[in-house]
């Protein structure tokens, strides 16, 4: 679809339009009675085809992380379905953020150069052989990192390097000096560039900054934990009196541009935590009973925070504070867009989002089908994967350990500790519409426009570039103006193209 004011030969007039644009229509798909969907979002992949995102060379030194390796992780990951992903860093050194976070702000401003190119090409009619349209293939869309840990309970580390295993003693303070990232600064791209194969901001890269993270999941009972989700959050609220985190009676201004998604994760973290780290901002859950407390009747732990009673019991406690006027919670409708209709499940307010590993390993299929029926308009189904996805069992690496891969089963080498999977998000979708007993739709939901809510990207957002304003449109759904990030599936989930 080409906007009015493009030069295409035979469009048609059509009647969508965004805004007061009117766009026009370039050519038609048939796409043969199978389905249309918005292309897949996964916010926590680990690494894939040999990729290791979090392989700084430390250890592994011939496969230390490369921009290539990410651009090419990211074509590989478009043909599984796979239209935007979050890069995922395990628990690691300081050196190791330090080395990887501007490494993948390279590639994502690489493929976003050679993104602008490519449609600038062929505004101009100039695509004029396959080979040129290669040059510019640029993938799954690189969207902000998730950083997984290294904030964990020392008993729910997993598969992460003990080593590095922390507390975010001083709140957000200590956050930032791990990460080595401080201010939030703007991106810098140059739209006059000449055809030069390497970006200008390649070579000589801005300092890493907290744009560039998407989601940061921690343990929220850590000391320290609470200060630091309602600084990454942007939640700014008066403690209780009665709280013996450190800063009581203390507001929590943020000193972030850009807010942060704080997922709960790899913790021992009791329901009454996971109620106080929602009310100071967090909004999802990292891989549902995996590396958490199991439910329990007496005390339902992480997993109880499915539950419609915490809206209430969240709702209460902030009837105080709805003259503040909040930011609007991602389960909520945006107020300037209706609900889409095939919305058939929406969830209250303050409900948290859970992500799901359904690679028929990690969640038994009743365990997947619980949370689903408990709270379905908040299931987002993630890989996990790591780098041994799509190349077969051996011995693969995962930051500085070393993973055996038997199947579908990943664990750490010599241990019967999963690290990660090795699935790829068809199959993870595949087998959720087993698992859950949910029709295509409601899976496709799981894979696409919730994980975009959680991100905030189902409606369009702005960021600036140098002293201009830019208007990133949204992902996840089907829509016009959305962004054209489709794939077509069959009855049975199979990504056709």
């Amino acid at each position: 679809v080409l906007p009015p004011d493009d030069d295409g030969d035979d469009e048609e007039e059509g009647d969508d339009a965004v805004g007061r644009e009117t766009f026009r229509v370039r050519s038609v798909v048939d796409c043969q009675n199978q389905i249309l969907s918005p292309g897949y979002i996964d916010i926590q992949l680990n690494g894939c085809y040999g990729v290791d995102f979090s392989n700084a060379g430390d250890v592994h030194v011939d496969k230390a992380l490369t921009v290539k390796d990410v651009m090419d992780a990211s074509a590989r990951l478009a043909r599984t379905g796979v239209t935007s992903f979050c890069p995922t860093v395990v628990s690691s050194s300081k050196e190791t953020y330090r080395t990887i976070i501007p490494l993948i702000r390279r590639a994502r401003m690489w493929q976003r150069e050679n993104r602008m190119r490519w449609q600038q090409r062929q505004r101009q009619g100039k695509q004029r052989q396959r080979q040129s349209q290669r040059q510019y293939e640029v993938g799954a869309n690189i969207l902000g990192m998730h950083l997984e840990g290294p904030f964990f309970a020392p008993s729910k580390r997993g598969a992460h390097d003990e080593r590095h295993i922390r507390s975010p003693v001083h709140g957000i303070e200590t956050v930032k000096e791990v990460y080595g990232l401080s201010s939030d600064g703007s991106e810098e791209f140059d739209d006059d560039d000449d055809d030069h194969d390497v970006p200008r901001e390649v070579i000589e890269p801005p300092k890493p900054e907290w744009q560039d993270v998407e989601i940061i999941t921690l343990a929220p009972e850590l000391e320290g934990a609470f200060s630091a989700i309602a600084s990454l959050t942007q939640k700014r609220r008066q403690q209780p009196q009665d709280d013996d985190e450190e800063g009581e009676g203390e507001t929590h201004p943020s000193p972030l541009n850009h807010p942060i998604v704080v997922s709960m994760g790899h913790t021992s973290a009791t329901y009454q935590d996971g109620l106080t780290a929602l009310s100071h901002g967090a909004t999802l859950l990292t891989h549902l009973y995996n590396a958490m407390n199991p439910f329990h009747h007496r005390d339902p732990g992480l997993v109880g925070l499915l539950s419609p009673h915490v809206e209430l019991l969240l709702q209460k406690e902030q009837q105080p504070l709805q003259k503040q006027q909040p930011r609007p919670h991602p389960t909520q409708p945006h107020p300037t867009r209706p609900r889409p209709q095939h919305h058939r499940h929406e969830s209250k307010p303050l409900r948290p989002f859970y992500s799901l590993i359904a690679d028929g390993i990690h969640v038994h299929p009743t365990a997947v089908s619980l949370a689903h029926r408990a709270h379905p308009a908040g299931c987002v189904l993630v890989t996990d994967a790591m780098s041994a996805m799509g190349l077969g069992d051996g011995i693969h690496s995962l930051g500085n350990m070393s993973v055996n891969i038997e199947g579908a089963r990943a664990t750490l080498a010599n241990t019967d500790v999963l690290a990660g999977s090795v699935a790829t998000m068809e199959r993870c979708v595949k087998n959720f519409k087993e698992f859950a007993g949910c029709d295509a739709g409601e899976a496709l939901l799981c894979g696409t426009l919730h994980p975009a809510r959680v991100l905030g990207r189902d409606v369009a957002r702005t960021r600036r570039r140098k002293e201009v304003v830019v208007v990133e449109p949204p992902v996840g759904v089907l829509e016009v103006g959305a962004a054209a990030d489709l794939i077509l599936v069959n009855d049975e989930l199979d990504v056709l193209g």
